[in-house]
């Protein structure tokens, strides 16, 4: 497995995270080609997914500096 920059990581997640509750503000406007920022999402959460699951696989090992929990923004804790 390559070396894992586990804050890189934790950086991406969060990011992606703020990007999709920008994609869902602009498809909010009805001057915008909805299916377009709905694509960006679908493709943004999938890659937030895939990042998740790596982050809790270092998580477990005891080399995340932040929860998960903590780290999603988008989750009730």
């Amino acid at each position: 497995m390559p070396n894992i920059d586990i804050r890189s990581i934790a950086v991406c997640i969060q990011a992606l995270e703020d990007a999709i509750r920008y994609y869902d503000f602009l498809s909010q406007s009805e001057t915008t080609d909805n299916d377009d920022y709905e694509e960006c999402k679908y493709m943004y959460e999938l890659e937030l997914s895939k990042l998740c699951e790596t982050y809790k696989t270092e998580e477990e090992k005891g080399l995340a500096p932040i929860p998960l929990n903590k780290l999603l923004k988008n989750t009730k804790t």
